[in-house]
Order: C-alpha cells, then structure tokens, then sequence
C-alpha cells in the first residue's frame, strides 16, 4: 500500500520553488491530513486508482483522469503553513470541495511524483 502523507524534505526536491499568485476562480483551502482522517473513502479511492497526471502548461495545473473518467482539470498550490489550494472542474469538487482528482495530486507530490508551486 502507498503512503502518501509523508513528508518531503526540501533537499528531496529537484525543482526549484515556483510560486502561482492567481488560480481558478472557487479556489478552497485544502488540509489533506484532515481530508485523509475525515475523508478517508476519497482518499483511499484516489490511491487505489488507475491514474494519469498531466502537465497543464502553468506550475499549478493538470489535467488528471481518474480510473479512465473523463479527465478534470486541476489547480493545486502549497501554502506556506502546510495546507493546500485547491480547485476542480469535476461535479464531486463543486458540491464537496474534497475529490479523487485532487487527492491524486496531492498523493503524487507527497511521493515526489510532482512539484507544486507555492500560493503566493
């Protein structure tokens, strides 16, 4: 099984801090440990997923596809105190805040898969 809230020291890191200033309007504070302990049903189906993270052409955006669904796109940024921004296109994000898609990416930066800008 995946661990995938462990932390990432800074020298674990290849790239440099990148920081994003403006993301999608409907942007929500994200805590994934809360998520993870709250949340669990979410969190789990993200790790068990069959998954694909795309690059979307900006530091805080991807397009990600979640067991062959229709692909979602995704804003995710790191604050400063450890909590996350976050934004979704799908349904489950607008009525929830909490989705597969964005526990993917959080999932994949934890496993150092993926770099997040910071929130400026």
């Amino acid at each position: 099984m995946k661990t995938a809230e462990s932390p990432t020291t800074t020298s674990e890191c290849s790239l440099p801090d990148q920081r994003v200033s403006r993301q999608p309007s409907g942007t929500r504070d994200l805590d994934f440990q809360q998520i993870r302990d709250d949340r669990s049903a979410t969190w789990n189906a993200a790790l068990d997923a069959a998954v694909d993270v795309t690059d979307g052409g900006r530091p805080d955006l991807f397009l990600v596809s979640v067991d062959n669904d229709c692909p979602a796109n995704c804003s995710l940024a790191k604050h400063h105190n450890g909590t996350h921004a976050g934004w979704c296109s799908c349904e489950i994000f607008q009525a929830t805040t909490v989705c597969p898609h964005l526990c993917v990416l959080r999932q994949h930066a934890a496993l150092n898969e993926l770099n997040l800008p910071r929130k400026a």
